[in-house]
């Protein structure tokens, strides 16, 4: 599995996520606090990438099975890197969002085509393992931007913070560019035999397949329940109507801490894929990550201050329980929810599945962030989080319903003999 596409992949998506999540809280307060940006800027700051990556995203996909992922990956580094420079030249707010769209187009092509990529090279019978070590990538990167990107904004300024991210980028650009191998689907990488036939369909057939609807519909409910709690969670944790901890640290280390969890097992967990039903494994990891989001409000607020870090911690320990058990449950199901979509790509376009994923990730996480201010507004703080485990529970269902539409072609996909990959 070592293999040098593999590693490359590996440290290209943790620094991809590394610099989606530095910089996405610093935006907002630099649109609204340096540039005097309105409400309106403040949140398209925020939410701009994920606008335009729900647009490019299943586009990009399917350029990504007739040509390949290997240059939209390289060019989707290059446009990401674009956009951090034009952070720190950008002139008012405007320029600023336009920044933040061009970056969404440059991340449509990041994400789906690396997925892709490691799709096409995870051998028939081991997707888990491959995509639980992957994804660990992910997430971790996650955990760490916001605590890289707050130091260097505290230490040096957001200008500062914003060429950093430039520099990695541009470097991850130039990196994967000449040591990734050049992908081809069905050719596998470098003329290597693929690890198992893939054929792309056109995109209305695509959309037909009861295995792509619920890929598709799960990961836009389950986006959409941690969209909701993860853009109110500061709220909740800092205001009087929530906890009243005053601890922006807290926070950050919520965040980070439950991210962290899910990377840190599913290395494990997507070796448990390989060997038991995928479907059952996603149901039972989200089933509990939707349980531990609801309980957030029910559970002891008792606050403990600690002496170390004085008043910049202030600590309601059963949430950060809470929040540790999501964050485990959920390195349950993601191996086995990617392992599923690996092996639907194989029938309809690895990168094509990857980037209707995207896209439904990207609607997911919008629509959270908005409902749960319609549900914040209407029913209170603490509604955010019920709502959001009530999401993931609907989730389930629409998703176990439409896979049982699906599961002819799971078995015979597993049933096929395991194959290796050489990569060059």
């Amino acid at each position: 599995m070592l293999s040098r596409a593999f590693i490359v992949l590996f440290l290209s998506m943790f620094v991809a996520m590394a610099g989606i999540s530095m910089v996405s809280p610093l935006l907002p307060v630099y649109v609204q606090d340096d540039l005097g940006g309105p409400a309106v800027g403040v949140a398209l700051s925020f939410s701009g990438l994920a606008l335009a990556q729900l647009i490019a995203a299943p586009f990009v996909g399917r350029l990504g099975d007739t040509f390949g992922s290997k240059q939209f990956i390289v060019l989707g580094f290059a446009i990401y890197a674009a956009g951090a420079v034009g952070y720190i030249f950008a002139p008012n707010w405007q320029t600023v969002v336009f920044f933040r769209i061009l970056s969404g187009v440059g991340a449509a092509g990041v994400f789906p085509m690396t997925m892709a990529y490691v799709g096409r090279i995870s051998p028939v019978g081991a997707e888990g393992r491959y995509m639980g070590w992957f994804s660990v990538a992910q997430i971790a990167g996650f955990g760490t931007g916001p605590l890289f990107g707050g130091a260097l904004r505290d230490l040096f300024g957001t200008v500062f913070a914003f060429g950093a991210m430039a520099v990695m980028l541009g470097g991850t650009a130039f990196v994967t560019l000449l040591l990734l191998p050049r992908d081809r689907p069905g050719v596998g990488v470098q003329g290597a035999p693929s690890a198992a036939v893939e054929t792309a369909v056109p995109f209305r057939v695509l959309l037909r397949r009861p295995a792509v609807q619920a890929s598709t519909l799960f990961v836009l409910l389950t986006s959409l329940g941690f969209g909701t709690a993860s853009s109110w969670l500061a709220v909740y944790v800092i205001s009087e109507e929530g906890l009243g901890t005053d601890s922006a640290l807290f926070v950050g280390i919520l965040l980070s801490s439950r991210s962290f969890m899910t990377a840190l097992f599913q290395p494990y967990t997507g070796g448990l894929a390989d060997r038991m039903d995928r479907v059952l494994l996603v149901v039972v990891g989200l089933g509990i990550a939707g349980v531990a989001q609801f309980v957030v409000p029910l559970v002891p607020h008792n606050l403990v201050r600690t002496q170390f870090f004085g008043d910049a911690l202030v600590m309601a320990p059963w949430v950060l329980v809470a929040l540790l058990v999501a964050g485990l449950a959920e390195s349950i199901a993601f191996p086995s929810q990617q392992a599923i979509f690996v092996q639907i790509g194989r029938k309809v376009g690895m990168a094509s599945i990857m980037g209707v994923n995207s896209m439904g990730s990207s609607a997911g996480f919008l629509s959270g962030s908005l409902l749960g201010a319609v549900v914040k507004t209407q029913f209170g703080i603490a509604s955010v989080f019920y709502f959001a485990g009530l999401s993931a529970v609907v989730g389930l269902v629409v998703f176990v319903l439409l896979m049982r539409r699906a599961s002819e072609d799971l078995a015979v996909d597993l049933a096929q003999p395991a194959q290796t990959l050489t990569v060059g």
